[in-house]
């Protein structure tokens, strides 16, 4: 669906859109006609917060974002129910006071409620009075408050109609508060905006006071038990900082480094000697071990030289080895292994031995008793670095122990420190708190001024009653336009050539426009024998006129001869194309067979007023009467003896049922000698099944839909029917368009 087609529905129904906006402004005309007039007074106040004072109670800087925050607080205080509640008071009495002029006076129907007569007037002066001078709103928990209140809105001063017309706001990029009201009366305008600030300041100072003295009471207290924690803190670190020298801790830890090097190098010269004295046993028992061989031979056993080198050269490599590295036990013990075997083969050869490095000696070979003193006095050099590494051990433990001590102490005293500082920095900050908020609530300066005073207005505000009416007509024009829209989309019938086309999906070979057929004849409209006045008319019937012609045309072009005209539903106009087809082929001197096989709706019998003689037709049983002169004799000429009928007496039976088996429907090959074309009418195919036992005596099918015909799922089962037809299907026809959409897409 184009914009087209959607802007031709608008102008087919521009009369109802214009009517719907005429209305609804002649009713927004009608119910405008008594608005009264209003007044407005403005007045402005000047806060201060959007720039910083000259004086200020304190050193804190000026915060924009703070600022902003403060001016909607105070809008949303002079909007609140309190100040606006005494503000309503402030009103009520001045309304009351015989010496005042009055702002609002009760009309007759007023003073006759309720609300009026159930208030003594003279205590309600009183109540308000008190609650003005008090400050205390009155509440809907007591029953005499309630009339109050009652009398209140009775004059329109009670909240909601007071913040119904009160504005208050920011001018922007201002210092400034702007305060507007309107009303029916401009002094009672002026008389508001200037008496708002009033109980404003009142208000405001009485709320601050309160915050002020309990917020100070509060610091205080913060203060005190502040105070009370650093004094702990600071008693603390003075018991258990006295006498703490960092500086000796570390000292300690100094001396006991340089003992751990004396106990590395007495270490060192122990392992030293340990080594000597193993070398001095090694001799001892080499010795040992010669003489108990001599004694027993008498004469060295002979050794092979290769073996004894391969000895003496493994024995020098262990000792290379060992004094690498003195600490690894096992390199010890494999060089003392190594040594006692090369020592060993060295006896048995009768050798003079070597060092431990292979190297011949010219010094002479030491005796027994040389060695034992050599051992006594290395086993005593070994006990005294042994005695020498236990005390240095002893030493440096004690002066470990004693620096942990001493430096656990000192973290102690540090915390205590640290949090003694972080006590003192509290107790200031609480301090400084509590001495600003004793400046600020010593001080008296209010920055709230009232810079412009509201004026009675001289002229009422200018009147909205035409932007009203012009509102609720485009309001209606706009709505009315939408409702159709949404209604033409939500029309699914086949209404145009592209709809029909998507949601059909057949071959359309003629469009025939609707027309009105009452009190006139089909056949003077086709043969444009039908004179009428009217353009639109004329229009009308020259265009269903022109489709007949377009339609038989394609009918002739096929080169069949009878066709089945069929629906998925009654009413799509079958009868009437028929009825006009067979007329206009007439013109062009076609001769026509029309039969009514409608047996349901037989209304091509009743509207041709043919004979119902098609049950009751036997070919070629009439005593040799050919079936032509049968169907001439059976048929009616309603068309100059060119369009012939054959009509039905209709009932609830299907042609299989009624006709004979020889009936005239095996025929109708042998009938086109005679007749140009055979129309066939069948019944709707949702629901009787009469087309699709028809289908087999044509040539063609031909389906007809209706524009204002709604595709449904049982259609599309009709629909798929046509599909299956294949050579036999030659189109639809989309009967009843309207004129004005067929060009819409």
């Amino acid at each position: 669906m184009d914009f087209i087609y959607l802007l031709r529905v608008l102008l087919k129904r521009k009369w109802i859109v214009l009517g719907a906006a005429f209305l609804a402004s002649a009713l927004a005309y009608f119910l405008t006609r008594n608005e009264a007039k209003r007044y407005r007074s403005s007045a402005q106040i000047s806060t201060g917060y959007a720039i910083k004072d000259v004086v200020s109670v304190n050193d804190k800087d000026w915060d924009p974002y703070a600022a902003e925050t403060k001016f909607s607080n105070a809008i949303v205080t002079f909007n609140s129910d309190p100040v606006l509640s005494l503000l309503s008071y402030q009103l009520i009495l001045h309304d009351l006071d015989p010496n005042n002029n009055p702002f609002r006076r009760l009309d007759g129907k007023q003073k006759a409620s309720d609300a009026y007569n159930r208030i003594n007037i003279e205590e309600a002066r009183r109540v308000f009075q008190n609650r003005l001078d008090s400050m205390n709103m009155l509440t809907s928990f007591n029953p005499q408050e309630i009339k109050l209140l009652e009398f209140l809105k009775l004059y329109g001063y009670d909240y909601k109609s007071l913040d119904r017309n009160l504005s208050v706001y920011r001018l922007q990029r201002t210092d400034y508060l702007q305060i507007d009201y309107l009303s029916e009366n401009p002094e009672l305008s002026a008389f508001v905006v200037n008496h708002i600030f009033e109980q404003f300041k009142r208000y405001s100072q009485g709320v601050r006071t309160v915050n002020a003295t309990e917020s100070i009471d509060t610091l205080k207290s913060i203060m005190d038990k502040k105070r009370q924690e650093l004094d702990v803190k600071i008693a603390l670190v003075n018991k258990l900082g006295g006498g703490y020298d960092p500086d000796f801790s570390g000292g300690t830890m100094d001396v006991a480094g340089d003992l751990r090097k004396s106990l590395q190098e007495e270490k060192s010269k122990k392992t030293q000697k340990e080594y000597e004295l193993m070398r001095v046993n090694q001799k001892l028992l080499a010795l040992t071990s010669a003489s108990a061989s001599n004694a027993t031979t008498g004469n060295p056993r002979p050794t092979n030289n290769d073996e004894l080198l391969a000895a003496r050269r493994a024995a020098a490599e262990a000792s290379i080895d060992a004094q690498a590295d003195p600490n690894d036990q096992a390199k010890q013990d494999r060089y003392s292994r190594l040594q006692a075997v090369y020592l060993g083969l060295l006896k048995e050869s009768g050798t003079s031995p070597t060092t431990t490095t292979g190297i011949s000696t010219d010094k002479p070979r030491e005796s027994k008793n040389d060695l034992l003193d050599r051992k006594s006095d290395l086993e005593f050099e070994v006990r005294g670095y042994e005695a020498n590494i236990r005390s240095y051990e002893g030493q440096i433990g004690l002066l470990e122990g004693r620096a942990e001590s001493l430096i656990a102490q000192g973290q102690n005293v540090e915390t205590l420190k640290k949090e003694r500082d972080l006590a003192n920095q509290e107790w200031l900050a609480a301090k400084q708190r509590y001495n600003d908020a004793k400046d600020v609530s010593g001080s008296s300066i209010n920055n709230f001024r009232q810079t412009i005073y509201g004026q009675p207005a001289i002229e009422p505000e200018p009147s909205k009653r035409k932007i009203i009416v012009a509102m609720a007509g485009a309001a209606a024009l706009v709505t009315t336009m939408l409702i159709i829209i949404f209604l033409t989309y939500l029309d699914s019938s086949i209404k145009t050539p592209v709809i029909f086309s998507k949601a059909v999906n057949l071959k359309l070979i003629s469009l025939v426009n609707f027309m009105d057929l009452k009190n006139k004849k089909l056949e003077d409209i086709v043969a444009n024998r039908n004179h009428t006045e009217g353009v639109t008319d004329r229009n009308k019937f020259n265009a269903f006129r022109e489709s007949i012609r377009k339609l038989r045309y394609e009918i002739e072009n096929t080169g069949k001869k009878v066709f089945l005209f069929t629906s998925t539903k009654k009413g799509q106009g079958k009868t009437t194309l028929i009825q006009a087809l067979s007329y206009s082929m007439s013109l062009s001197k076609k001769k026509i067979l029309i039969i009514d096989t409608n047996f349901c709706n037989p209304d091509l019998t009743v509207q041709l007023n043919a004979d119902p003689v098609l049950e009751k037709i036997v070919p070629y049983k009439a005593n040799g009467v050919t079936l032509v002169e049968q169907v001439k004799n059976f048929s009616k000429d309603i068309g100059v003896g060119t369009v012939y009928a054959i009509g039905a007496e209709g009932g609830d039976y299907t042609p299989s049922e009624i006709l004979p088996r020889e009936n005239i429907l095996h025929h109708l090959q042998a009938l086109t000698t005679e007749f140009d074309f055979i129309f066939l009418e069948g019944p709707p195919l949702n629901d009787f099944s009469d087309s699709k036992e028809l289908a087999q005596y044509v040539d063609g099918v031909i389906a007809v839909f209706s524009a204002g015909h709604i595709i449904k799922q049982i259609d599309k089962q009709s629909i798929a029917f046509f599909k299956e037809l294949n050579g036999k299907f030659c189109g639809s026809i989309l009967n009843m368009v309207d004129l004005k959409n067929v060009n819409a897409t």
